[in-house]
């Protein structure tokens, strides 16, 4: 899509002949001027897909009816900006007979726009206390956190509307169920509308972009809570008593034939839920997306994308900075879900109707067995006196799997061998790369003081919902604090991403990890700070998040670099001398150096770590230096 235009200032200069016509300048929303491009490069060149032929077409509404979705009505090829979102779930909530309530969420987006949360209900209170005490489930569902991949905010346009409006065929669903949701998490990304996102998607023409205004993946930020988005999801995490969350995404694919999948997080925070989701939940969604025509499996992101023989990582027990973890830390049952992007938009779209449909049916139906679920996970986590943080693979497991059979060719592009599909099945037995042992597991403390400077820290801590007093004098406390040790840069865990950024940092942050060495100390925390008690329900997701060596820990985040020196250094001329005195008055110190330089080649060889381990052990020595500040009381 062009786009033609001048700057005010520039436009008046050229009126007054001030200055020589010239081209314009990309302009917004999408900043793309295409008509410098050859042909090919403006064309996604797609593999064909795999033959389906779908009932679920059935569930499309008439072109006559007048709340017939854009998606619907252009055949799949657009989908709806956030303007017309808005526009049409207001049309939409004016025939629903008082069953759908648009309200604003607390913050505005990065670049200042509001952002809309929808409850359906048939509750006459819709507030969160309301909701809370239908005695009903609540389930939240979220899309657009990348807006390329708007099939789920598609899908739930379709079933709010016939479970709310019109001949209502869904209605009974909401007799035993309360639904939230987002439509657009990510609004600003969404107003950045090109027909240049996804490359490799099979429609709609035009979608908006992968990240937010602040350049941020929000599908990242569920632990360090950067952005005012992912702060308002984790609002509703806080307001409403949850029964099911979840996130609606398209998966970037590869050649297979499964158009529909989703995961939740394996045997990670909340097991009896996982269970639950498996034995009780996906035989009937399975059915009836395979009823549908639909072809599914969980979710799937190939160990090498130029070897389909070597497995795919189905996404279990990963971190809880992504969608669906964090509602598993806190104990709300919660899914990813990945529609094939390389299937047509339609086969997208009406995927997740059919798959979203079937849950909210089995969930009402199942709602005290569900309930039992949850409370079991929450009972388990409370009580836990060791606590696992990390999973790493356990046994290797395969499986059948089914892709498009293949051959290789040598790239004229590359210079390497390169892989070439087709759409003939092949089927397979592959590795799944899961997470399923326990790897970092720490001992549950009593409580975390984190001191009244770390403020933006305490600010996100309470985001999220966690309880903490206030000291309101400063108040001398007994706490173990750890030295942190083997410190490195680390980078970003990103599943499904080929390859890391060369450049340090990763979503915004410079993150670390290192070694924490325990420490006592009677530390007086001033006025202001903040003591969490880990005995509460969000008790292991403040662990997570205060425990340095946690990958998802505000430390690892890199929240604390400023406190990664230390804030004296000796000069050689005054610590080589008080060195040798030192070795010359004692006798063991000097059978240590020798031995450290004997056992340590590269200490032996280094000058200016020989004097600072003779600085290290003396009272000038900066006693906060590489020190984590979050005190913890065991």
């Amino acid at each position: 899509m062009r786009h033609r235009g001048f700057h005010p200032l520039y436009a008046a200069l050229l009126l007054a002949g001030s200055l020589p016509a010239l081209a314009a300048l990309p302009q917004a929303p999408g900043y793309v001027d295409d008509s410098g491009y050859p042909a090919a490069a403006k064309q996604r060149i797609l593999p064909p897909m795999f033959e389906q032929k779908l009932a679920s077409t059935r569930y499309l509404a008439r072109p006559d009816d007048p709340l017939i979705t854009l998606a619907e009505s252009s055949g799949f090829r657009q989908t709806s900006d956030y303007q017309q979102s808005r526009d049409y779930l207001k049309k939409l909530a004016d025939a629903s007979g008082g069953r759908l309530l648009l309200s604003e969420l607390p913050e505005k987006s990065a670049s200042g726009e509001p952002m809309l949360l929808v409850t359906a209900s048939t509750e006459a209170d819709k507030s969160p206390a309301g909701l809370n005490g239908s005695g009903k489930p609540t389930l939240f569902v979220e899309a657009e956190i990348h807006p390329g991949e708007a099939n789920g905010k598609d899908a739930m346009f379709m079933l709010l509307r016939d479970m709310t409006a019109g001949s209502k065929p869904l209605a009974g669903l909401l007799e035993k169920v309360n639904i939230l949701f987002i439509p657009t998490v990510n609004v600003d990304g969404d107003l950045r509308r090109s027909p240049y996102g996804r490359i490799n998607q099979n429609g709609p023409e035009v979608t908006g972009w992968r990240v937010n205004g602040l350049n941020l993946n929000l599908n990242r930020d569920f632990t360090k809570l950067d952005s005012a988005e992912i702060r308002n999801v984790a609002w509703v995490f806080n307001q409403y008593d949850l029964s099911f969350f979840a996130d609606t995404h398209s998966t970037d694919g590869a050649m297979y034939p499964y158009d529909s999948s989703y995961c939740h997080n394996g045997n990670g925070w909340s097991p009896a839920s996982s269970q639950w989701m498996d034995e009780v939940m996906r035989g009937p969604v399975y059915k009836e997306l395979e009823g549908d025509g639909h072809v599914v499996h969980e979710c799937i992101s190939l160990n090498d994308n130029q070897d389909p023989a070597k497995g795919y990582y189905p996404y279990r027990t990963d971190l809880a900075r992504f969608s669906n973890q964090y509602g598993d830390i806190r104990n709300v049952p919660s899914i990813l879900i990945e529609q094939h992007a390389l299937h047509p938009y339609e086969t997208q779209v009406l995927g997740n109707y059919v798959m979203l449909k079937a849950m909210f049916r089995v969930i009402g139906d199942n709602a005290g067995s569900l309930k039992a679920a949850i409370a079991k996970d929450r009972e388990r986590l409370e009580a836990q006196k060791e606590v696992i943080l990390t999973w790493k693979p356990g046994k290797e497991q395969h499986t059948p799997f089914v892709v498009g059979d293949y051959h290789y060719e040598q790239s004229p592009i590359t210079g390497a061998r390169t892989i070439v599909w087709s759409n003939k099945p092949k089927t397979l037995q592959v590795p799944i790369s899961d997470n399923s042992v326990p790897d970092l597991v720490v001992r549950r403390p009593k409580q975390y003081v984190v001191p009244v400077q770390w403020r933006e820290v305490i600010a996100r801590l309470k985001a999220h919902g966690i309880r903490m007093q206030t000291l309101e004098q400063p108040t001398a406390i007994e706490v173990t604090l750890y030295r942190m040790d083997d410190i490195k840069l680390a980078g970003g865990f990103e599943p499904d991403r080929a390859a890391a950024n060369e450049i340090p940092g990763y979503e915004g942050h410079l993150l670390v990890s290192g070694t924490g060495k325990p420490f006592q100390r009677l530390q007086t925390f001033p006025a202001g700070s903040v003591v969490i008690d880990t005995d509460q329900p969000l008790g292991v997701l403040a662990i997570n998040l205060l425990t340095a060596e946690s990958p998802d820990s505000f430390w690892s985040w890199g929240f604390f670099n400023a406190t990664l020196v230390s804030a004296e250094e000796p000069e050689e001329y005054v610590m080589e001398p008080m060195a040798r005195k030192m070795l010359a008055e004692d006798p063991q110190l000097k059978a240590e150096f020798e031995k450290k330089l004997k056992d340590d080649k590269a200490f032996a060889k280094d000058p200016h770590a020989r004097l600072e381990w003779f600085y290290q052990r003396t009272p000038f020595h900066d006693v906060n230096a590489y020190v984590y500040p979050v005190g913890t009381v065991f």
